[in-house]
């Protein structure tokens, strides 16, 4: 599964004369049902057109990577939604992914924004559902169960004392007994609520889960969040009533509209405090010029810039710079891209605060 150490990586090994093919290869759309497949046209179509491109005799690379593509495009089975293709001399990186790519081609330095929202979109969320007998644990990244697990409760009722009317009538009776259960019951049940928060404190950690959605029985959900740590109470995303027999498929699907709000939200809140801190001469720059100022100096910590981008206008060396010298990108959406742009186009958190 793709890690933002595999993009780093490659950034170290690929350089100007790289091949980046990123396709939707989703065999359940109609124009990919075909013997020849709708994305293997677009990418033999935009392989000539790389080919009118690229100066006859000039680039003595291009027509043996131009070669290994199209071999590589003959033997792809689809079993994924989206394919990310990277080329070079000695490079060759292949990401199959649950998630589709607009279709791109490029031959230059490596297109790596499409990898960098693919990581940015599909943070790694622990969903816990739980009810008052059973709970179940899963973790997703790219849209992908990558994690499952589970916790059930039972009563061995044998091991407990039951208390029955005396002949007399006089003493505890039946009613008492029944009352005992109960406490015994909510007992075992409050018992299953603190280990469920136990073990989403610890997947949180064992996972690399920043997100987290809890969901099953509404009681069950609020009885875990009182019990949860401080730590993971604050990572929690959304709190949905979902029914215990729903499968993880089912269940993402019913969470991603709260996970892309959140998403967008927590886009927002970042723009706008990067914004107030680069108006008040903080840890933070506005615009290209002032941010590859501060990229120069080795000052950008996080760059943040709009997505979708105009293909003309982007830009992969200043993400490429900012993550070879051990920085992270954020790629923003709607109103967040829109504030960005309004700013320059480009924003960064600094390391520390520039000298004025």
């Amino acid at each position: 599964m793709l890690q933002m150490q595999d993009v780093q990586a490659l950034l170290k090994r690929a350089d100007a004369h790289t091949l980046s093919l990123y396709l939707t290869i989703d065999p359940s759309l109609p124009e990919n049902q075909a013997a020849n497949p709708g994305w293997r046209t677009w990418a033999k179509n935009h392989l000539r057109d790389i080919d009118h491109q690229v100066s006859a005799g000039e680039d003595l690379l291009w027509p043996t990577l131009r070669q290994r593509a199209e071999r590589f495009l003959e033997d792809t089975i689809p079993a994924a939604r989206g394919l990310a293709l990277l080329l070079g001399e000695a490079l060759e990186e292949v990401y199959e992914l649950p998630v589709a790519f607009p279709n791109r081609a490029a031959y230059g330095p490596p297109l790596i924004t499409p990898l960098l929202w693919a990581l940015d979109e599909y943070e790694t969320y622990l969903v816990a559902m739980v009810d008052r007998s059973e709970a179940r644990f899963f973790t997703t990244r790219l849209g992908q169960v990558q994690f499952e697990d589970s916790m059930e409760l039972t009563f061995d009722t044998h091991a407990w004392r039951v208390k029955t009317a005396m002949p007399s009538g006089i003493g505890i009776g039946r009613g008492s007994a029944v009352d005992e259960f109960q406490d015994r019951k909510v007992e075992h049940q409050n018992s299953l609520y603190r280990d469920v928060a136990a073990e989403i404190a610890n997947l949180m950690v064992a996972q690399g889960a920043r997100r987290l959605v809890l969901t099953g029985s509404e009681q069950s959900i609020h009885a875990v969040l009182n019990r949860l740590p401080e730590s993971a109470a604050q990572l929690v995303v959304a709190l949905l009533p979902i029914p215990m027999r729903h499968s993880a498929h089912e269940v993402m699907n019913a969470i991603l509209p709260a996970a892309l709000d959140y998403e967008r939200r927590q886009e927002a809140v970042l723009v706008e405090e990067l914004v107030g801190l680069a108006k008040a001469g903080g840890r933070a720059a506005l615009g290209r010029v002032a941010v590859l100022q501060a990229l120069e100096r080795g000052q950008v910590e996080k760059l943040v810039m709009p997505w979708p981008m105009d293909e003309a206008a982007e830009d992969q060396d200043v993400p490429m710079r900012v993550l070879l010298n051990g920085g992270e990108v954020e790629l923003v959406h709607g109103a967040a891209a829109e504030r960005v742009a309004a700013e320059g186009g480009l924003i960064a958190r600094l390391y520390y605060a520039p000298h004025r």
